[in-house]
């Protein structure tokens, strides 16, 4: 278990229960009020939760730069 503060510790905060969840506090590429406001509602057994527009998460890959995230920019179709 955790709580916000720890969380906000660090840039990215990977939970591997039964589903992978990386929580991002800082994010290169994309401001979060922007993002927030195209934000995508997904459903997962029975739990709602948020995640980023593609293009935002696009947007956000290209600006980290690193091989491995262009290569999901190009899977992504981008």
């Amino acid at each position: 278990m955790t709580n916000p503060e720890k969380i906000l510790e660090n840039e990215i905060t990977v939970f591997k229960d039964k589903v992978r969840i990386d929580v991002q506090t800082s994010t290169p590429g994309i401001t979060f009020s922007e993002s927030w406001t195209k934000k995508e509602v997904m459903t997962f057994k029975g739990q709602q939760f948020y995640v980023l527009a593609k293009d935002d998460l696009i947007a956000s890959k290209k600006a980290a730069g690193r091989n491995i995230d262009l290569e999901d920019v190009r899977m992504l179709g981008a």
